[in-house]
C-alpha cells in the first residue's frame, strides 16, 4: 500500500457546533488534505468565519459540491473556494466552460467511459463510487490523474480502496465523537 490523502465529506445537512467539534479532532491530522462541503450549502458570514478559520489553521482544502450549476453557490464562497466536485462528467463539461482552468474541479464517474471523458475535459481527479474498485484498479493502472475512492466507511474498506490503487479516500463524516477515531483508525493504514 501507498500513501495516500483523506477527504472528508460533511454531510447534507449538519449541526455547526458539532461540525467544528468534529473538523477541530480530524483537520489536524496530516493525512488530511481536503473538505468537502454539501451541495446548496449557503453559510452565514459568521459560520463561513468559523470554517475558514480551522481550514486556513490546518491547510486542508474547501470542495464545493456542485450539480454543475454556478448559480447555487454564492459568489462569497466562489470566490474562495480551492476548488469544485462535480456531481457527473456533465456538469464538469459545464463547470469547466464557466470557470476555465483556474479552479482545479473533480468529478464522480460510474463508468470508465465517464472516467475517460472527465479526464479529458480536464478534471484534476476522478472519483469512483462506493463498491467500485476495480474502477479504482483499472484507472490507478492506466492514468496518473488521481482517483477518489468515495463513501470510505470503515478500515476495511480503506485498506481494500488502498489496494485498489485509490489516492485519497473520501470518508463521509458524521460529526459525532467517533469520527476522530475512525479517521485515526484510517490515517494509520495511509502512512505507507
Amino acid at each position: 500500500m501507498t500513501a495516500c490523502d483523506l477527504y472528508p465529506i460533511l454531510p447534507p445537512r449538519f449541526d455547526l457546533t458539532a461540525a467544528l467539534e468534529t473538523l477541530r479532532t480530524i483537520l489536524p491530522i496530516p493525512a488530511v488534505t481536503a473538505l468537502r462541503f454539501p451541495l446548496g450549502w449557503t453559510p452565514e458570514k459568521t459560520e463561513l468565519a468559523a470554517f475558514l478559520d480551522v481550514l486556513h489553521t490546518n491547510r486542508v482544502a474547501m470542495i464545493l459540491e456542485t450539480s454543475g450549476v454556478l448559480s447555487g453557490i454564492p459568489k462569497s464562497l466562489l470566490g474562495i473556494c480551492d476548488g469544485l466536485h462535480a456531481a457527473d462528467v456533465e456538469a464538469l463539461v459545464d463547470l469547466r466552460k464557466t470557470v476555465g482552468e483556474d479552479l482545479p474541479i473533480g468529478c464522480l464517474c460510474t463508468n470508465r467511459d465517464d472516467a475517460m471523458k472527465a479526464g479529458e475535459t480536464g478534471a484534476d481527479y476522478v472519483a469512483f463510487p462506493s463498491g467500485a474498485l476495480d474502477l479504482v484498479t483499472w484507472w490507478s493502472s492506466v492514468m496518473e490523474l488521481p482517483a477518489v475512492a468515495e463513501s470510505i466507511q470503515t478500515p476495511e474498506d480503506a485498506a481494500s480502496a488502498l489496494s485498489a490503487g485509490a489516492d485519497f479516500l473520501a470518508i463521509p463524516l458524521h460529526c459525532d465523537d467517533k469520527d476522530r477515531d475512525r479517521f485515526l483508525a484510517v490515517s494509520a493504514l495511509t502512512a505507507g
